[in-house]
C-alpha cells in the first residue's frame, strides 16, 4: 500500500508511526544538504557501516543499503537495539534507519539520482522489511535531481510487500 502524507519524516518516526525510514545517499560519505544531516543527527547514520573512510567514493556502493535498529522510549531516548532484546520497555517502540546508496556523488550537476541503484535499494528494503510499515521522503526528487513521478513509480512497484508512506516535508 502506498500513500503521501505531510509533515517531518523524523519526527513521526520517533513518534512510533514507521518500523522503518530511509532515505538516499551519495556514495562520497558526505550528509551536508537535504534531510541526510538530520538523519545523520537524529539517528548517527553517518556512523553506518558502508559510511566510512573505507568505502568513501566507491562506485560499488550503488544499490546498497544499510541500517541500525533503535528502541525509542516513551521518553524520547534512542537506545541501540539488539536482536537479543527480549522485551522493549513500556511505551517504547523499534525503529530501524536505512541508508540507501542511491547516487554516486552529492552534487546533481556531477551525477544526479541513480534509477537502477533506487530501485535495488527499495526491492532490498522490500524484501528485509516484508510486511513493515516503511517512512521515506520524497527520496531523490529533491538535490538528487530526480524525476518524482518516475521515483513515484519505482516507489508504488518495488515496496509492494510493504505499507509504504511518502512523506512530504513540512515543517514542525
Amino acid at each position: 500500500m502506498y500513500k503521501e502524507i505531510e509533515g517531518n519524516l523524523i519526527t513521526l518516526a520517533k513518534q512510533g508511526t514507521f518500523d522503518v525510514i530511509t532515505h538516499g545517499c551519495n556514495c562520497m560519505c558526505l550528509m551536508g544538504a537535504g534531510i541526510a544531516p538530520q538523519m545523520d543527527k537524529a539517528f548517527g547514520c553517518g556512523r553506518y557501516k558502508l559510511e566510512d573512510e573505507v568505502m568513501r567514493g566507491d562506485i560499488n556502493k550503488l544499490g546498497l543499503i544499510d541500517y541500525n535498529s533503535f528502541i525509542i522510549t516513551q521518553k524520547g531516548l534512542l537506545l541501540p537495539f539488539s536482536e537479543l532484546t527480549k522485551e522493549l520497555p513500556e511505551g517504547a517502540h523499534k525503529l530501524t534507519v536505512v541508508n540507501s546508496y542511491t547516487q554516486y556523488s552529492p552534487a546533481v550537476h556531477l551525477l544526479p539520482l541513480d534509477y537502477e541503484a533506487l530501485t535495488l535499494c527499495l526491492r532490498k528494503i522490500n524484501h528485509v522489511f516484508k510486511g513493515q510499515h516503511i517512512g521515506l521522503p520524497r527520496i531523490g526528487a529533491g538535490l538528487a535531481g530526480g524525476i518524482w513521478s518516475h521515483i513515484k513509480d519505482i516507489i508504488e512497484k518495488e515496496l509492494k510487500d510493504c505499507d509504504a508512506t511518502v512523506v512530504n516535508y513540512k515543517k514542525d
